[in-house]
């Protein structure tokens, strides 16, 4: 069990996008042993409002790949950004904004919080999925280090 779990939120639109950051953060999370949850993990038969509250009151970093589908969508706003940002202004919780396409996300939360990739570019717009998914993968291995770092003072007090 991982002292650290991440919650990723997207939109179903953008599941491609979600697979293939899945394959870069791989290596990553194994070296922090941290959990990873998204939807898909939810087994046939499970309540989807419980397994999601479930995960997002355990995660300590939220991801969110940010698209017009993703602004648009009333339960990732509504619902799991809402509690994540609760969670963020009581120091529960780290958010950690992808901007995935094109989109006003300056014109939302977003715009005071630092976004990835590099300088906010979407991720379609990069010439290269190697270079920003890598950048993706080695800024959260950043986040993750620091939060293991303040994790091992906390268990030192």
């Amino acid at each position: 069990m991982s002292d650290l779990k991440i919650f990723l939120s997207y939109c179903h639109e953008d599941e491609d996008t979600k697979n293939k950051l899945l394959k870069y953060l791989k290596p990553v999370l194994k070296g922090h042993n941290v959990e990873l949850w998204h939807d898909s993990e939810i087994l046939t038969g499970e309540s989807l409002q419980r397994s999601i509250q479930q995960a997002l009151s355990e995660s300590t970093i939220f991801i969110c790949l940010i698209s017009s589908d993703y602004l648009a969508s009333n339960y990732c706003i509504d619902v799991e950004l809402k509690h994540a940002l609760d969670q963020h202004k009581i120091g529960k919780a780290n958010i950690f904004p992808i901007i995935a396409r094109k989109c006003s996300w300056t014109h939302t939360i977003f715009y005071d919080l630092k976004c990835q990739p590099k300088d906010a570019l979407p991720i379609v717009k990069w010439p290269d999925e190697d270079d920003v998914f890598t950048d993706i993968a080695d800024e959260l291995a950043k986040v993750l280090k620091s939060l293991d770092t303040d994790n091992q003072k906390k268990k030192q007090i």
